[in-house]
Parts: C-alpha cells; sequence; structure tokens
C-alpha cells in the first residue's frame, strides 16, 4: 500500500512539474505573411490567403485559452516552397512552411517565447482526409493547402499548452 501511494504522489508531482496542466492564455493572434518575400512565385500566387487562414486555424483551436489579459501570439512567414510534381516524384525538392513565431506576455516580461517553425508536407501527411490518395496530390489541391495549414496551426498549437 506504501508503494501504490508513493508510486502515485511521484507520478503526480512529475506531472505537476512538467508544465502538463499548464496553458498560456492568449489574447490576439496575428499571422502576418509577406508574400513579396517568398521566392516561389507559385506559391506566393496560390496562397495569397494564408497568414488569414492559419490565424483562423490557431483561433479556432485556443478558444478556451483566450484571455484579456494573455500573451499576444505573433506569426511571421517568411518562407513557402512548393515543389512542381516533377521535383516532388524524384525527391529534388521538399514542400514546407517556414514562420517565426513570437509569444510576449506584456504583463509578465521574463514570459517571452520565440522560436522559428518548419512544416514540411510530410509532417502534413497525417492531416489529409483518408480517402485523399497522396501519390496523386498537387500543391494546388484544396487538400495540400489544408493539410499544411493544419499542420501549422497544430504545432503552433502545441506549444501554448
Amino acid at each position: 500500500m506504501t508503494y501504490f501511494i508513493k508510486t502515485a504522489t511521484c507520478a503526480v508531482a512529475l506531472t505537476l512539474g512538467s508544465g502538463a496542466f499548464a496553458v498560456t492564455p492568449i489574447k490576439s493572434v496575428d499571422v502576418d505573411v509577406d508574400l513579396e518575400a517568398i521566392q516561389n512565385a507559385e506559391a506566393a500566387t496560390f496562397w495569397t490567403d494564408i497568414a488569414e487562414d492559419i490565424e483562423t486555424e490557431i483561433a479556432t483551436r485556443i478558444v478556451s485559452q483566450i484571455e484579456e489579459d494573455g500573451a499576444a501570439l505573433s506569426i511571421d512567414i517568411d518562407e513557402l516552397s512548393l515543389a512542381n510534381t516533377f521535383q516532388t516524384t524524384f525527391g529534388s525538392a521538399e514542400n514546407y512552411l517556414v514562420g517565426d513565431v513570437l509569444i510576449s506576455n506584456p504583463l509578465k516580461t521574463t514570459d517571452h517565447q520565440f522560436y522559428t517553425l518548419k512544416v514540411s508536407f510530410e509532417q502534413a501527411r497525417a492531416y489529409l482526409p483518408e480517402n485523399v490518395d497522396f501519390n496523386e496530390l498537387t500543391s494546388d489541391s484544396p487538400y495540400y493547402y489544408d493539410s499544411m495549414v493544419d499542420a501549422f496551426a497544430d504545432n503552433v498549437v502545441s506549444k501554448l499548452k
């Protein structure tokens, strides 16, 4: 019996100490993209709404974390690369989305986080609907776009919990 209590106490202490219950309250979400800075012309013209779409996806995932005194979440998408089908087929290029993420809390000046997030399409494959054939998917598909946006948003939100 003593062994069980000690084990349970240690497990609870480890969980509490790990920040598993800590949730970052968020006041605002702002995603910015400089389409002129994106070096892939196809990506820049096809993905013109990506800032708004990532912002919306993040906001829908953190509804329970929105607080007036929360931190500001700012994301600057600075690179988007979409290889053409030929390049992807032969593995000579990678499709990815890169952005700088800043989480700043004006009420706690020591409570800031900054990191660069890079999400590849390989990572985004997990967000495709089951009925979509990955081998026939091209970068101009709405499924492709949605999976990249979802993967990026989920990665950002996972760091807020």
